[in-house]
């Protein structure tokens, strides 16, 4: 984790390769990024960290990520984190388990590294406004 100020950013993934790859592309973008495997304790390290966005990988072992937004939505204290989910399902199909969840968004896994990264900074910047903060200045 670095001490960076454009936001705070966990990714929920069991895939480690992945996982470690995109927290490299985020932090060298002046994020601070935190992991987790999506096993147990996954819901109370979210809490820990205190994200404004959470990256949520659909197809997990543990817990689908569209389970861990029915499951954490409703926690006290972390209503105005933006939970959005990504995937390698495609879009059609991404998009969907959104509206069935109730997440804030998606990205697909398979986006470039340049429309991944515009994602993240418009979730980033949604879930800012809707807290109340000031988006980071790019």
């Amino acid at each position: 984790m670095t001490n960076n100020d454009n936001g705070r950013i966990m990714v929920i993934d069991d895939d480690a390769a992945f996982t470690l790859s995109v927290k490299r592309m985020l932090e060298r973008q002046g994020y601070t990024v935190a992991i987790h495997d999506g096993g147990p304790g996954c819901c109370n390290e979210v809490d820990r960290f205190g994200p404004d966005l959470v990256l949520v990988d659909v197809i997990m072992p543990f817990l689908a990520g569209d389970a861990f937004v029915g499951l954490f939505k409703p926690r006290p204290g972390m209503t105005n984190a933006t939970i959005v989910l990504y995937s390698g399902i495609n879009d059609a199909a991404l998009k969907k388990k959104v509206l069935e969840c109730g997440a804030h968004g998606h990205i697909p896994k398979n986006d470039s590294p340049i429309d991944f990264s515009r994602k993240v900074a418009a979730y980033i910047q949604m879930s800012r406004k809707k807290n109340g903060e000031a988006a980071p200045l790019k």
